[in-house]
């Protein structure tokens, strides 16, 4: 069943010793869907496109997170601990293929929320981009 929940969302990307984070909370949905924990929510604000994005995170396995965003912006990024995927990314101005390296991915999700924390790095031509570390917290709204 999907609940409404608050989603606290912080990311770190850092490259050549230099860190960037971002951290925001927002409404979104959160449960079990298709087996798998599943976590949407909507970007449009944060990301100041103008138009929508929204966020939907599927936590195959202990192993494997899938991040899609449709809108605007549209991506589907898999996440593999201890594997390289090449991954699509389109914006308005232009679509890119990238690597996505999964380093870490941990979850304590129940049915009423959690914490999912990841750790991957991206590339383009096997050239480093960034390395990322994203932390959730989910909790259901009552």
């Amino acid at each position: 069943m999907i609940k409404d929940a608050i989603i606290n969302i912080k990311g770190t990307q850092g490259i050549d010793g230099e860190t960037d984070t971002i951290e925001f909370n927002t409404d979104g949905r959160f449960g079990i869907k298709d087996g798998n924990f599943y976590i949407s929510y909507d970007e449009s604000g944060m990301l100041d496109t103008g138009d929508e994005v929204k966020t939907h995170i599927y936590i195959k396995s202990e192993d494997s997170v899938v991040l899609q965003r449709t809108g605007t912006i549209k991506s589907k990024i898999l996440i593999e601990k201890g594997s390289r995927n090449n991954c699509f990314y389109s914006t308005p101005h232009g679509s890119l293929s990238i690597g996505i390296y999964g380093e870490l991915i941990e979850h304590n999700l129940t049915d009423s929320g959690g914490e999912i924390r990841l750790r991957y790095t991206i590339d383009s031509d096997l050239r480093l981009i960034s390395r990322n570390e994203v932390n959730i917290s989910i909790r259901e709204v009552k």
